[in-house]
């Protein structure tokens, strides 16, 4: 009886190893499995979120391109070769300053007003240039008549300035204009005494500042210089501006240069860079001058 009791005992030992043997590769297996479908979960998950936010991708650095003293003479109309999302700011009052605004619009581009304003070093304005001896309602009577001769613009760049900018009494009068009448402003700088932007962001009237000037001296070597620094400002701080002028150097360098942009680098409009709304970067400065075809160093002030 003994006896049969003992190997009852050990049939019983020997099924509850053999089961425990079966359920340890089952329960190994299903950890693997759950690790695994927890594992895939995370990659769908991932792939819909950056399918679904755009903004998960990395973002091109943005530059935008203004061309100023546009509407001079005919051949400014050269210009209009280079990329419909370059700005272009047009003088009032000239030959060219109606047809070549009008021109523009039609082309799908952003047109500004280039508005003259009196400088400190006595340079010829041209008609209807703002001054500092000029009472405010006078101010505004002037921008007004340049706006008129600049249809379509959507925004204002001083030309010169670095005396009328520094003032600010005339330059309230010039921001109620631009308030009232829904235009951005662009300080092209040409003091660092400039107080034009701080003086829009005052008055609730959307505003950046010219980052980098580049073909103040006109010849490629500087061209080429001044835009490998625009792209590495745009590359740090993810959008700046840039002036140019329409020299026919100018015009030649810039539509090879944007035709050819590196893949991390887009061309917006000012009005893109407005929308984003990110902080302006201030540098420092050169004393205005004329564009020659010298080349020199430069801490990028705008001439007049």
């Amino acid at each position: 009886m003994l006896k049969k009791i003992t190997i009852v005992m050990l049939l019983m030992c020997v099924s509850l190893l053999v089961d425990a043997a079966q359920q340890l590769p089952k329960s190994g297996s299903e950890k693997s499995s759950i690790a695994l479908t927890k594992s895939a979960k995370a990659n769908l998950e991932r792939a819909q979120q950056v399918k679904q936010y755009p903004s998960f991708k990395q973002k091109k650095a943005q530059i935008a391109i203004i061309i100023d003293d546009i509407g001079n003479k005919r051949a400014d109309a050269a210009a209009f070769a280079l990329p419909e999302k370059v700005t272009f700011s047009i003088l009032p009052h000239t030959s060219f300053s109606t047809q070549f605004s009008t021109y523009s619009y039609h082309q799908g581009r952003e047109v500004m007003l280039h508005m003259p304003m009196e400088s400190l070093h006595g340079e010829a304005l041209g008609d209807g240039a703002l001054l500092a001896s000029m009472y405010p309602n006078e101010v505004e009577r002037a921008l007004l008549l340049a706006l008129e001769s600049v249809p379509h613009a959507i925004g204002v760049n001083n030309h010169m300035g670095s005396k009328l900018t520094q003032i600010t009494l005339q330059m309230n009068a010039v921001m109620d204009v631009l308030n009232n009448n829904k235009l951005y402003f662009i300080d092209s700088r040409t003091t660092k005494f400039t107080k034009a932007h701080q003086i829009a962001q005052q008055h609730g009237v959307a505003t950046a500042q010219r980052h980098v000037f580049l073909d103040h001296y006109a010849n490629e070597a500087f061209l080429e210089k001044q835009f490998e620094q625009l792209v590495r400002k745009a590359r740090r701080n993810g959008a700046v501006i840039g002036i140019a002028h329409p020299y026919e150097i100018s015009i030649a360098f810039l539509k090879k240069k944007l035709a050819n942009l590196p893949d991390d680098v887009e061309l917006i409009t000012v009005s893109e860079f407005l929308s984003l709304g990110g902080e302006d970067i201030s540098d420092s400065f050169e004393q205005p001058r004329l564009a020659n075809r010298s080349i020199q160093t430069t801490t990028d002030i705008a001439p007049e």
